[in-house]
Formats: structure tokens, sequence, C-alpha cells
């Protein structure tokens, strides 16, 4: 397998993750920064980004699966990139709460699919091109830390603007190279590369796919109290910016290490399943230290379990995913994995830690995660015991 770097097709690749990952960079750390400095209370930034969350339920399952259904994949990631940039713009000129609302659920439409999408399509790409999946992933994590060190210090200096216009940028970056993104044509000789709508939903009757999609969306979804409360948290310790950018980058760090070492060779060892619990492990340690509110110096291992807790569970589903799914599925099977069940999860557990935050403190919110974590561990312990790797649809 050649490295990701090496061909046309893993290069443009790499740049679609990175463009990607730069402006997730901006969004998931800073963008609560950015409304709360807007106006935003605590307690509403925590229940704006739920309701927003809900949008992503209908936004990823129906547009991947809208996506697969015509063979647009490509489009479908330029016209969402290009929506994104554009509604990101439109920020600064929102005076009032409502507008300022309307414009975060048109955010969740336009920039959420994108993932799914560009997951599918890396994947279909790596196997496609023959290039190693995980180390274009590690290139969107490179960028994603980037963009938390060099965002954390210029919001330090010149405030929380400078997250809006570097999202503004990325999205269009984003755009373009999903314009031109190698997975998005028809295998050679594959045969037809659409896949109809009741198809793709057929899949969901996989008791199989329903374990993996509780594991893999729990694990994911016991994230939202940290990508909502955690800079939050950390600035009410008395952290500052620069230090809080630091602490993204190293979870980032570590996951960039899993990825381009040993991260492939344990799912592969392991198997998706058990690689799942096995990162639904490192998250019961990690949200449980998280809501104790340690001192800085153990915050630092703790955000080493991003590894486990993060990673290596993403590493487990895209194994699960290719190994699983028709390639004419792909997209679909993203799209409900991040899109219905996933994206069910991380908005309830949003919505759960706005309440929590506004009844108990926002630390308190981290037993949320918890109980998360321990769902997916006991679904991907029962997926383990129901499916051997075999496709799961003809």
């Amino acid at each position: 397998m050649r490295p990701a770097l090496a061909s046309r097709a893993g290069l443009l690749t790499c740049g679609y993750y990175a463009a990607l990952f730069l402006a997730i960079g901006a969004h998931l750390p800073y963008w609560p920064v950015w409304l709360k400095d807007w106006g935003l209370t605590e307690g509403e930034v925590g229940t704006w980004l739920g309701a927003a969350l809900a949008v992503r339920l209908v936004a990823n399952a129906a547009l991947s699966a809208v996506a697969d259904a015509y063979a647009v994949r490509r489009l479908m990631l330029g016209v969402c990139g290009a929506l994104a940039a554009a509604v990101f713009a439109a920020h600064a000129l929102a005076e009032t709460r409502p507008v300022l609302f309307g414009l975060t659920l048109l955010v969740t439409m336009t920039l959420s699919p994108m993932i799914p999408l560009g997951e599918a399509l890396g994947l279909r790409a790596a196997i496609r091109y023959g290039f190693a999946y995980p180390q274009a992933r590690a290139v969107g994590s490179i960028a994603f830390l980037a963009m938390n060190l060099a965002l954390g210090a210029a919001i330090a200096r010149v405030g929380a603007d400078a997250a809006l216009w570097s999202l503004v940028v990325c999205c269009g970056l984003a755009a373009a190279f999903g314009l031109m993104h190698p997975g998005g044509g028809a295998p050679p000789g594959g045969g037809l590369d659409t896949a109809g709508l009741r198809e793709g939903w057929r899949l969901t009757a996989s008791p199989a796919f329903l374990a993996f999609l509780v594991a893999a969306s729990a694990a994911q979804a016991s994230h939202a109290v940290f990508y909502t409360y955690g800079t939050l948290v950390w600035r009410g310790q008395g952290i500052g910016a620069e230090v809080i950018g630091m602490l993204w980058a190293t979870g980032v760090a570590v996951e960039i290490a899993l990825m381009l070492g040993p991260g492939g060779r344990i799912v592969a060892r392991l198997g998706p399943a058990r690689a799942l619990a096995l990162g639904a492990a490192a998250g019961l340690m990690r949200w449980a230290g998280f809501a104790m509110e340690p001192t800085l110096a153990v915050l630092w291992p703790l955000q080493a379990l991003h590894a486990g807790s993060f990673a290596l569970a993403h590493l487990a589903a895209m194994a699960f995913i290719a190994a699983a799914v028709p390639p004419r599925l792909a997209a679909t099977a993203q799209g409900v994995y991040v899109g219905t069940l996933s994206g069910l999860a991380m908005a309830g557990a949003t919505l759960m830690a706005g309440w929590l935050s506004a009844a108990r403190g926002m630390a308190d919110s981290y037993w949320l995660a918890v109980a998360l974590s321990a769902v997916s561990l006991v679904a991907a312990l029962v997926l383990a015991r129901q499916w051997r790797g075999e496709r799961l649809t003809a």
C-alpha cells in the first residue's frame, strides 16, 4: 500500500481532509466562544448548539442518501462547502437572536454533511487507488491541530472574530477540494454506482448494523459535553486561551500519532468491534477524570486519552463500514451513522449538557459523557458476538 502523499489521488484526498478539518478545528473548540462573546449565555450556547445538531439528523442522512442515489457525491461536497462559507460570512451581519439562531441551523445543514460524505469518499479513494486511509485522515487531524494552536493565539490577540473568518476561508477551500475528490466517480468496471434509497435504508434492519450504530454513535456523542463546554470550563478555571489551544492540540497530537502509527494495526488485530470497546473504555476514564475538575497537570494525560476515546473508535467505525457495507452504499451508511442515531445522540447529549450545566455546573455535565461511554462499551461487546466480518447487504 502506497503512502497517501505519493499519488495525485492521495494528495487530493489529503487536501480535502486538510481544508475540512481546518474548518472543524475552528468550529468545535472556538465557535461556542464566538457565540458567548456575541452575547449568548452559557445555557443558551448549549441549547442552541443542541438544536442545531437536531437539524443534522435530517441533513446528514438525507443529503448523503441523495448523493448515493444520483451519484453526485463530489457536487454535493462542493455545494455544501460553498453554502457553509456564505452562511458563516452572514454571521457578521447578525444583530438579533432570531437571525443568529436561524444562521446556527443553516451552518449545521451545510457544514455537517461534508463529514460523512468526505469519509465515504476518503475510504473509497484509498481502496481504489491503494493508499493508506489512516495517513490521509491523519492529515486532517494535523490540520485540526494547526488551527487549534494558531486560532487560540489569534483569538487571544484580536478576539473571537478570528474564528468566524477562518471558517469562511476554510469552508471555501473544502468546497474546491470536494469538487475534485478522487473518490467521487464510479470505480472502473464496477457497474452501477448508484444505490436506491430503499436499499440503503434496508441496511439498518441488520442487528449487527444497529449494534454498530449504538456503539459508534454513543462513543462520539460522549464528546458532546467536551465540544460544547470544554473550552468554557477551562476558561472558568483561569486557564488562558493559548494554553487551552495547547490542551486541544494535545488531544489531536495523540490522535495523529495513533493514526500514523499503530492505529490501523490495532484495529486489524482486534477487529472493529473490540477496537470500539477499547475506545469506549478510554472514554470512561477520560470523562470521569474531567468531571472532577482536575488541575492543569492532570488535564494533559486525560487529554491524551483522546487517542482512544475518539481516534481508535473512529478508525474502528471506518473499518466496520469498509468491511460490512458495499461501496455504493458507503455514503448512505455514513449518513445514517452520523445523521440518525449518532446525530440524535449528539444533539440530545448537547441539550442535556446545557440543562445540567444550568442546574449543577458545567463540569458535572461530564457524568453524562461517562454514561454514554458505558453504553458504547456494552454495544461494542454485543457487536463482537453478532458480526464475523461478512457483508451485511448484497
